[in-house]
């Protein structure tokens, strides 16, 4: 699957859906300063950009933070992870129990280092936007979540997903600097291996998505 494709994420239309991954530092040409001292199966958090949205992104950044989260859905749990510079957030929405995802995070805590790329699609490959941010060897608040039960993908489950990146992601994010209102929010779904199979062979058939509130007092259901 390529990074940006089209899902049936709306009502009889297709709306493009930004798909991030895990990459490994090894296939990334260039950025020497960024590969000193980290090893070549480095996981890469990568998030695509169209040349349009990448104008959007300054080139110096004055504040900048990276935070996860979580998402409680009617029957599973998904992770959030986003990143924001300046006005500009960038989310990541991943399976909770997805071992490369853990994987990911135990290598960035022992490194201290969370490499981040910027895919920009210039028509005839990729001119990537590098950051490398400092990582906290810290247990997450959700951390007792990584043992629960895993599910077995289903191209249901990554529909949720991509319903959720295509807006209400967009719509209830909030700025992590009291001082820098939000100009723009980008959303991806974080496609790993266990979910290659089901986007590449199963058919996208839509599914209500049903969002509890933190406080456990309701629920929003996306059509």
């Amino acid at each position: 699957m390529k990074e940006r494709n089209a899902f049936n994420a709306g009502f009889g239309g297709k709306s493009p859906v930004a798909i991030g991954r895990l990459e490994e530092l090894r296939s990334w040409r260039g950025c020497p300063d960024l590969k000193e001292g980290l090893p070549e199966d480095m996981p890469f958090l990568t998030f695509p950009l169209t040349p349009h949205e990448a104008r959007c992104i300054p080139n110096l950044t004055k504040e900048y933070c990276f935070m996860f989260g979580q998402m409680q859905l009617s029957d599973r749990m998904l992770m959030t992870m986003r990143l924001q510079l300046d006005g500009n957030m960038f989310y990541w929405i991943a399976e909770m129990t997805d071992p490369a995802v853990w994987a990911a995070i135990d290598m960035w805590r022992k490194y201290e280092r969370l490499p981040i790329g910027l895919k920009v699609d210039n028509g005839d490959g990729w001119s990537p936007m590098f950051l490398d941010l400092g990582f906290t060897n810290k247990t997450l608040s959700f951390e007792k979540y990584r043992a629960a039960p895993r599910r077995e993908p289903t191209a249901h489950d990554l529909y949720e997903m991509v319903g959720l990146v295509t807006g209400y992601v967009q719509m209830q994010a909030t700025t992590d600097f009291e001082h820098i209102p939000l100009q723009r929010v980008f959303a991806s779904v974080l496609l790993t291996e266990q979910y290659e199979g089901v986007a590449s062979h199963e058919p996208m058939v839509k599914k209500p998505v049903m969002v509890l509130r933190p406080d456990g007092m309701g629920a929003t259901i996306l059509g």
